[in-house]
């Protein structure tokens, strides 16, 4: 998973995955928050192994 602004402002936000976890040591999902049109909040969520 990745979230990082383009040099023009541009949000690109990569969430990784729920089932999936391919190389990564846990599968991930990303919650955004909007109010009013504007992203206010971007959070990465990681699921244990359950």
């Amino acid at each position: 998973p990745w979230d990082t602004t383009a040099r023009t402002g541009l949000r690109l936000l990569n969430p990784g995955s729920p089932t999936d976890r391919r190389r990564q040591p846990f599968c991930t999902y990303m919650t955004a928050e909007t109010r009013a049109g504007t992203l206010r909040e971007v959070r990465l969520h990681r699921l244990e192994k359950g």
